[in-house]
């Protein structure tokens, strides 16, 4: 019984010897397996249209180029060669869609290689690409207010928040009102700017700049957009008017053109109708149309001090209609639901005496 146990251990042992030598043989056969230095670090940097910078360092003299994988099973590849360089000099390579990069999250390998097909181990490094998809889903900052100063030109904009932390700021566009078209750049804009000396009648334009990750190769630009630069504007002033009457005919000062011309403070300057209930109207024809909200009038003889009952009326569908009435004008503001229209008239019903009459709009340039 003892013999048979050692005879079994003998022929077990010598079995198992064998596998061995055959795993040396087929390791003989095959030869040693040589890796060189693989890749030490790989930087990547993303611009536009599916562009990715990659820059790399390989200190290993042996390598001479490179092959970067990505994608299902690492069906797309590039091969690199790594010139001659310094073991601390960083290596640059660009890749696009030529290469087969798509838009989003992607994982690359690298592996280094010699003149004799040695490889090394595999370098795993991530990176994002950006292109369309990122492009369209960039907001412009949006403009809450705007303030223009008639006498400068200046325009203040109130900006809301940044919508995201990838904003870099806001350029802005517009003509001078001396002609001058400028672009002004705003880094880190806050919630409020002033453009200088500007002809907001030819428009202010604006784009807002990002970067999806710093050190981005490029700047992301929005579209342009107008900027909403919104001003309530007396439409009245300076625009043609009609009188059913004057107090003395030819009279300059008491001519009905008074009422429109920006002055409410000499009697001089006052359209006076005749005596009595009338009514007495004054027709202002804008010249276009008008969407009216609003109105002044200052009434009086030496000052604001004899009024009268009105009513406004606006030129609508081909027919006078009334929009606002008022019991008694001396000095009056009152605002009324938005009409459009290219004209008004105004109804007294007794003597008039108005150095002033406003009628306003805000405008959107």
């Amino acid at each position: 019984m003892k013999k048979s146990i050692i005879l079994l251990a003998i022929v077990i042992i010598t079995g198992s010897c064998a596998k061995m030598n055959d795993k040396h043989d087929e390791f003989l056969a095959r030869g040693e397996t040589v890796y060189i230095g693989k890749v030490d670090s790989v930087r990547s940097y993303p611009g536009k249209n599916n562009k990715l910078l990659f820059r790399y360092w390989i200190s290993d003299p042996r390598a001479k180029q490179v092959t970067v994988s990505w994608g299902v099973n690492d069906t797309l590849h590039k091969t690199l060669t790594i010139p001659p360089h310094k073991i601390a000099d960083a290596l640059e390579a660009l890749f696009d869609s030529a290469d087969g990069i798509t838009e989003g999250n992607h994982t690359f390998h690298w592996v280094s290689s010699d003149d004799l097909g040695n490889k090394s181990m595999v370098f795993e490094t991530l990176a994002s690409v950006y292109g369309n998809l990122y492009q369209e889903k960039l907001l412009n900052r949006r403009v809450t207010g705007t303030d223009v100063d008639e006498g400068t030109g200046d325009i203040t904009v109130s900006w809301a928040n940044a919508s995201s932390e990838e904003e870099l700021g806001v350029e802005v566009s517009y003509v001078t009102r001396g002609n001058e078209a400028k672009t002004i750049y705003y880094p880190g804009l806050g919630n409020s700017v002033t453009l200088e000396n500007v002809d907001y009648t030819k428009g202010v334009t604006y784009t807002t700049l990002y970067v999806p990750t710093p050190g981005a190769i490029d700047t992301f630009f929005t579209q342009p957009v107008s900027m909403p630069i919104r001003k309530v504007t007396n439409v009245a002033l300076g625009k043609p008017v009609t009188a059913s009457d004057v107090l003395t005919v030819g009279n300059a000062a008491q001519a009905p053109e008074n009422a429109v011309d920006g002055n409410h403070a000499t009697n001089a300057g006052r359209w006076v109708s005749t005596a009595g209930a009338g009514p007495h109207t004054l027709e202002i024809d804008f010249g276009e149309t008008y969407e009216i909200s609003s109105i002044n009038m200052w009434n009086g003889n030496g000052g604001y001090n004899t009024g009268f009952p009105m009513t406004l009326y606006a030129w609508i569908a081909g027919a006078w209609t009334e929009i606002h009435s008022a019991p008694d004008i001396t000095e009056y503001s009152a605002a009324f639901s938005p009409v459009s229209t290219d004209k008004v008239k105004l109804e007294a019903r007794g003597q008039t005496r108005l150095f002033e009459i406003e009628i306003y709009s805000i405008i959107t340039y």
